[in-house]
């Protein structure tokens, strides 16, 4: 099977968040079980991307956007068992940020995505390159199957190509005036709430659900959590609508890349047999951080980009509460800069005990992981979730909020049975997260019995071998669908 990644992100050149990962990750799984996979992306100017082994292979691309055709270049590197084609074009991707500024995006996100949707299509027609499934991700690579149903209809080797939509976060749709359409080539006759319009506004996420043969989205707590929303909600009255094709799939993570056994950027590596080496990481990254937090005291992390949605806001609200707690506090992320200036500022009141980062690192990630006790995920909403699953493995215990995929797969830890895996709080408040935070510290003080759920937690598997194996049948079945709606042609 032959299989085309199309995605706006991938780790570690370019990521914003979780989606980057699941596109970096997921390919490597799939190529592992005999597909054939490529992976399709822009071509940022980032010192990552221009640091990497590639070669041109398309110089000169001509992709129709609006009435004008416009010149792009298409790159290939092979960074392990699948090829990589990066679009290149200076106008559009020659930027500092993937989407723009967290408040806006770019003012011509439109044009940029439109633009590559067509580009990944144009180059599949000038290569002669044969595929069987195009595996698009958010609302960037939406209108791929919706090219591919109009303009490239009559196009034979398309006619089979079989389409799967992940939805990794329904609340990034990508909306657009609706003057938008006129980049696409595509007539106003689109421009309806069957087709690609929402709200009077032209909705890529939308058309991609309308046209896809298959949809997923990365939990099925998070695809209840869409379909409950249809009494007020039209995304989630379409989603409803398309149920017999709408599916949830619970994302993973790359066993060989978080690997506390193997990690090179731990101090010390340690497994769930003997985790004494978690405790050299904890004092490292204390050091790292210019901490002065004695190691028996917890050190809770958080790594997040900085919004509403992750629930930022509540851990400033909460912030003088957690800090009475006798802990440590290690923030990392980027994001909305309001938010970054709050945090940072709030670092002179504690100082010693509260570090926030805003510079990303993998070394800087992984240190995180394996250093802190305890990871807390405030999220408003999480579609899946990847930190609680790179918590497990480095034996971190996760405390979040019960929302989508977080609900899923953290269970509340019962001392009496000692079962579960963590710690969950229901309410959005600073009550709620404070009382959770209390519950793991009492179970942080008592030594035996929490060493005892951190071995059991780095047992468990979120790997990609259950979930990559669900992909593989989306694939099938998305290529099944195709094949019935060509005889029903």
């Amino acid at each position: 099977m032959k299989v085309a990644f199309v995605t706006p992100e991938f780790s570690p050149l370019a990521r914003s968040g979780e989606l980057g990962d699941v596109a970096s990750s997921l390919p490597r799984f799939l190529a592992q079980k005999g597909l054939e996979v490529m992976v399709f992306m822009p071509r940022y100017r980032r010192p990552e991307i221009d640091s990497l082994p590639m070669e041109l292979i398309l110089p000169d691309l001509l992709v129709p956007l609006g009435e004008e055709k416009v010149r792009a270049s298409v790159f290939k590197s092979e960074p392990g068992r699948f090829s990589l084609y990066l679009i290149d074009n200076p106008r559009f991707f020659y930027r500092p940020e993937i989407y723009g500024p967290a408040s806006t995006g770019y003012l011509d996100n439109d044009a940029r995505f439109i633009f590559f949707n067509r580009a990944v299509l144009e180059f599949f027609i000038q290569t002669k390159l044969e595929i069987d499934v195009i595996h698009c991700h958010n609302w960037p690579t939406a209108l791929i199957p919706v090219f591919l149903r109009t303009h490239y209809k009559d196009w034979p080797p398309f006619k089979s190509v079989a389409t799967v939509f992940t939805i990794h976060n329904a609340a990034y749709q990508g909306e657009f005036p609706p003057e938008s359409l006129k980049l696409t080539g595509l007539n106003w006759d689109y421009f309806t709430p069957q087709r690609l319009s929402l709200n009077g506004r032209f909705n890529f996420l939308k058309a991609g659900l309308v046209f896809a043969d298959i949809i997923n989205t990365v939990s099925h707590f998070y695809k209840e959590e869409i379909e409950k929303r249809a009494t007020s909600d039209e995304l989630g009255i379409i989603l409803r609508s398309l149920k017999d094709r709408f599916f949830s799939v619970r994302s993973g993570i790359d066993y060989e890349i978080w690997n506390p056994n193997q990690d090179p950027y731990l101090a010390a590596n340690y497994n769930a047999q003997d985790i004494s080496g978690k405790k050299i990481c904890k004092k490292d990254l204390i050091k790292e951080l210019g901490l002065t937090l004695s190691l028996d005291k917890p050190l809770v992390g958080l790594v997040s980009y900085f919004s509403y949605l992750k629930g930022i806001d509540l851990v400033i609200k909460s912030l003088k509460k957690i800090m009475q707690l006798d802990l440590g506090l290690v923030i990392c992320g980027q994001g909305e800069e309001s938010f970054a200036a709050e945090l940072k500022e709030a670092t002179a009141n504690f100082p010693g005990r509260l570090v926030v980062k805003t510079e990303m690192s993998a070394s800087l990630m992984h240190k995180i992981f394996a250093g802190v006790d305890l990871l807390l995920i405030p999220s408003r909403e999480e579609p899946c979730g990847l930190n609680q699953f790179y918590a497990f493995r480095y034996g971190t215990i996760p405390l979040a909020r019960a929302v989508g995929g977080l609900k899923e797969t953290i269970i509340p830890f019962n001392p009496e049975d000692f079962s579960g895996n963590g710690f969950l709080f229901h309410a959005f408040s600073s009550r709620a997260l404070v009382k959770a935070l209390r519950q793991a510290i009492a179970l942080y003080q008592k030594t035996e019995l929490w060493e005892k759920l951190v071995r059991k937690v780095m047992k468990q598997d979120f790997s990609w071998s259950g979930p990559g194996e669900e992909y593989i049948q989306l694939y099938h079945r998305a290529m099944a669908s195709r094949k019935g709606e060509n005889k029903h042609e």
